[in-house]
């Protein structure tokens, strides 16, 4: 580690330093136009998030480097980094055609950028207390960004249920690092996978439950099963764009923290611990599944169907125990599905957003006839459900095929299956839905007028049906550049 210390901090540390230098400048331009419309943040905002991707992308494939010696900048870092950026550029063109019906706190522009700060932090850390005071900062964003809308009973209920799951959540992470800092005497991770399989030989109770109780600190920010409870009400009593923050960058930024500590600390007892993580995704796959199954409101449904994708992206963790000295391909499958899992989420949620908003409801009725209505929402509303489900030509289908394909490599067969017994069953709600808007004799809301969609909405739902379809036909996009990472 010390011969890479000398590199220039700027080159390890620039995506963070980036966005953290906008939110404040956004923040304090927030202070200073106090009166009339604020909206107009959103672009030195974007303009930021785009800044930060160039770093990010420059490291594709550069050695690893350090800084502070906490900081660390490997492929690992500048995939997430970039992954985690590409959602905070969609959720903030989301939040923009968003407020201009509903208006948005000024507030919740710079709140954004922190949580994006405290996410890169997540996915660049190697320090135990580093990737906690990251996740702190993302998670107490996301409180005040659920609870946003002070005057509505729903998202205040959603802030205070996640603030004190939240909170028991990150109790339960710090309890678990307290335990691996206490029989090692280091909070570095590096370190601590120089002697990890040393570590289990000599303290094998401590190091398995200081491993439960991280995997399941995590758990509540993943919304795996049982740490699921405050993810419907979260997400449903949260602005949309806040809902999809919620769904795809913060979930990104968990997976990256989680698979960084889990693997340093970890890596030579695998085989003894990383079943656990086995069987917290089948749990998840099954019971988001089956639970969305009677969902009326559309918003909720989501949520429930974002608790089932999160079963599906822990597999490729669970996969690394039978065999640990080739991780290249669950690598590659997890970030492959967490791309085309951003796209097809947000585009949902925003769909979702504008069919509500027009129709008056959040029940899945307000899709009755939609195609009618409007082609557009229904066609770009179909690929992203399509994509959710797994149904070929989609980015969610290839995803679900690699995670697929590693199950069966790595010998784990019995979870390969339920993945495709649990995605057989989405496919009920997913194309009830679909169903609901091409249905011709529902023709209720004829003499209704067309749903006007903001010109910035549609280039999100274009840029997200592009995404979605171009990793489900032409995969290599994003596969041939990650055959150059250089992940650790």
């Amino acid at each position: 580690m010390p011969d890479i210390l000398h590199q220039p901090y700027w080159l390890t540390m620039g995506p963070l330093l980036v966005v953290s230098v906008t939110a404040f400048v956004v923040m304090i331009l927030e202070f200073i136009f106090l009166h009339g419309n604020r909206r107009w943040l959103v672009w030195p905002s974007l303009l930021g998030t785009l800044v930060a991707m160039v770093p990010a992308v420059q490291h594709f494939a550069a050695k690893p480097t350090a800084a502070l010696n906490t900081m660390l900048v490997d492929g690992f870092a500048s995939v997430f980094s970039l992954l985690i950026l590409i959602s905070a550029a969609l959720i903030l063109l989301f939040s923009y055609a968003y407020s201009a019906r509903q208006p948005l706190a000024a507030e919740h522009t710079y709140l954004i950028l922190f949580g994006v700060a405290g996410a890169l932090a997540m996915a660049s850390a190697f320090d135990l207390i580093t990737l906690y005071v990251g996740l702190e900062l993302l998670s107490v964003a996301s409180y005040v960004l659920i609870a946003v809308r002070k005057k509505s009973v729903r998202s205040v209920e959603g802030g205070v249920k996640y603030l004190i799951m939240g909170s028991v959540g990150s109790a339960a992470l710090l309890y678990g690092m307290s335990f691996i800092y206490g029989i090692s005497g280091t909070t570095n991770l590096v370190e601590l996978g120089q002697h990890g399989s040393e570590l289990y030989q000599q303290y094998p109770a401590i190091v398995l439950l200081g491993f439960i109780l991280m995997l399941c600190g995590m758990g509540f920010k993943l919304s795996l099963v049982p740490f699921h409870m405050w993810t419907p009400d979260a997400y449903d009593g949260a602005p949309s764009p806040i809902s999809s923050f919620l769904a795809t960058l913060s979930k990104t930024a968990a997976f990256a923290m989680l698979l960084r500590m889990l693997l340093f600390i970890f890596n030579g007892v695998t085989s003894d611990v990383f079943y656990w993580a086995g069987i917290l995704a089948a749990v998840t796959m099954l019971v988001g599944n089956l639970i969305a199954l009677p969902q009326r409101n559309m918003k909720r449904l989501l949520a429930f169907s974002s608790i089932a994708q999160a079963g599906y992206a822990l597999i490729p963790l669970a996969l690394i125990g039978p065999n640990y000295t080739d991780w290249t391909g669950l690598f590659d499958s997890l970030v492959f599905y967490l791309f085309a899992y951003t796209f097809m989420t947000i585009g949902a949620f925003a769909v979702v957003s504008v069919v509500a908003r027009a129709r008056k409801t959040h029940t899945d009725d307000a899709l009755q006839g939609l195609f009618q209505q409007s082609p557009w929402l229904a066609g770009a509303l179909t690929v992203f459900l399509l994509s959710l489900a797994g149904m070929p030509l989609t980015g969610g289908f290839l995803g679900k095929f690699y995670i697929f394909v590693e199950t069966i490599h790595f010998q784990a067969v019995w979870l390969g299956i339920l993945l495709f017994v649990t995605s057989i069953i989405s496919f009920y709600y997913y194309l009830g839905w679909v169903r609901q808007m091409f249905r011709k004799d529902l023709d209720t809301r004829g003499e209704a007028a067309v749903i006007q969609t903001h010109p910035v909405m549609n280039l999100l739902l274009g840029l997200c049906i592009a995404g979605t379809l171009a990793l489900g036909i032409v995969p290599a996009t994003l596969l041939h550049p990650l055959q150059w990472v250089q992940w650790f």
